[in-house]
């Protein structure tokens, strides 16, 4: 009888995106929802961030699809199924394009207290040196 193979890769050897990859690589924020300072991963990126660009990257890759979609709907003469994914790839740009401001605004946010962190080490070593 042969066995079956539990792998996690596709038939392209890619990992599978989605939940199964999320399990392994990055797990739920910290209880109280504040981020840690290094991810379950052991990256610096916080889960929020990465589910932003994951969000992001997902929004978009959906809507290039829904492209076609589109195209092959206006081929085939069928302009019901025009508009309605139309109307999906609308949605998902409009989440990219949540996604990407609400990612801008808490990279600002990363970078304006790295900046302030740096600002208080120069003032302890300044002030050991006194």
């Amino acid at each position: 009888m042969a066995s079956q193979s539990t792998s996690t890769t596709t038939n392209k050897g890619q990992k599978p995106s989605g939940g199964a990859a999320r399990q392994g690589g990055r797990g739920a924020a910290p209880a109280g929802g504040a981020p840690s300072s290094t991810s379950s991963s052991g990256t610096p990126e916080t889960n929020e961030t990465y589910g932003l660009v994951s969000v992001l990257y997902h929004a978009l890759q959906g809507a290039e699809t829904y492209t076609q979609y589109v195209n092959d709907a206006r081929k085939s003469g069928d302009e019901e199924l025009v508009e309605f994914f139309e109307e999906c790839r609308d949605e998902l740009n409009e989440q990219a394009l949540r996604a990407r401001q609400l990612l801008a605004t808490r990279l600002e946010d990363d970078i304006d207290e790295d900046s302030d962190e740096e600002d208080d080490d120069e003032d302890d070593e300044d002030d050991e040196e006194e």
